[in-house]
């Protein structure tokens, strides 16, 4: 049940920490391990704050028809153990961070910081609630550029914060379509602050400007052109990427992208899309 609560699945949105190693650094066996550990070590403090917001969020978690399945919304774990587990995670992932590079510990209270203020008051403060969230994407960036000690593009930041703006306004749209969700304190807030027209222009707009900066990268910091293979493929990736921006829209209006994760492992559409995309793109940058 402890391990339950770790969420690890997520951990998968932790991946990000290693693009810039991939589009700017040296990628070799030591500074790939070096990351490793990094990844390991904030994994673990996210994972912390999964268990504080899971304890603040615990009776609307109750109603919710699978996050009633959690450990601490189903009283698998007490108050008492999952405090002390909460923090042992944030300990041990800290000291990782700190032992890799000293410097990450600042990138990790500033995630926590914005995290717990998420979970306070900023999810219930119309688009801080969408905002706040995307700055913890790019943050993942930010926290691999130190790591690598490679520094990171403003196209490339801004490419991961309108692609994380786009996902996390989708995740409000469906948990107002999900017809499963009836007493939620969250639902009722989105449904008073937005409309649904609203969110739907607000995924689509923040997804228009992610491929414009994805493509505005390729062309000007890449500095690459149609006559090499790299361009070839980074072009191909952009294809994929508008692919994978109408499949999540078209998910959304059916209050299936709550949890954007558990969606994707179950839609083959998404996984292979994801999957092309990664693929031309780590060509792109590697070759």
């Amino acid at each position: 049940m402890y391990f339950k609560s770790l969420r690890t699945s997520q951990w998968i949105k932790n991946i990000l920490i290693f693009i810039p190693l991939f589009t700017g650094g040296t990628v070799n066996f030591e500074n790939f391990l070096s990351l490793f550990y990094v990844l390991i070590g904030f994994s673990l403090v996210v994972s912390s704050t999964y268990v504080y917001n899971d304890f603040k969020d615990i009776e609307t978690d109750k109603n919710h028809p699978t996050k009633k399945n959690r450990p601490i919304a189903s009283g698998s774990i007490s108050r008492v153990s999952g405090n002390i587990f909460m923090f042992l995670l944030f300990i041990i992932g800290n000291t990782i961070l700190f032992i890799t590079n000293e410097r990450l510990i600042v990138y990790s209270l500033i995630y926590i910081t914005i995290t717990i203020s998420y979970s306070e008051k900023l999810k219930y403060i119309k688009y801080s609630d969408i905002v706040s969230v995307s700055i913890l994407f790019v943050l993942r960036v930010l926290l691999g550029s130190e790591a690598a000690s490679v520094s990171t593009s403003v196209p490339l930041l801004l490419f991961v914060f309108f692609t994380s703006l786009g996902i996390a306004a989708g995740k409000k749209l469906s948990i107002i379509y999900n017809t499963e969700i009836t007493e939620s304190k969250v639902k009722n807030y989105l449904r008073q602050a937005y409309t649904d027209s609203e969110l739907v222009n607000i995924i689509q707009s923040s997804f228009q400007l992610s491929i414009i900066t994805y493509i505005v990268w390729i062309i000007f910091i890449k500095s690459l052109f149609l006559d090499t293979l790299p361009s070839v493929f980074l072009v191909i990736s952009s294809v994929f990427l508008f692919i994978f921006h109408n499949i999540f829209i078209s998910k959304t209006k059916k209050g299936l992208t709550e949890e954007i994760i558990e969606t994707t492992k179950n839609s083959r559409d998404l996984l292979i899309t994801i999957f092309l995309f990664g693929i031309t793109s780590g060509l792109g940058v590697m070759l």
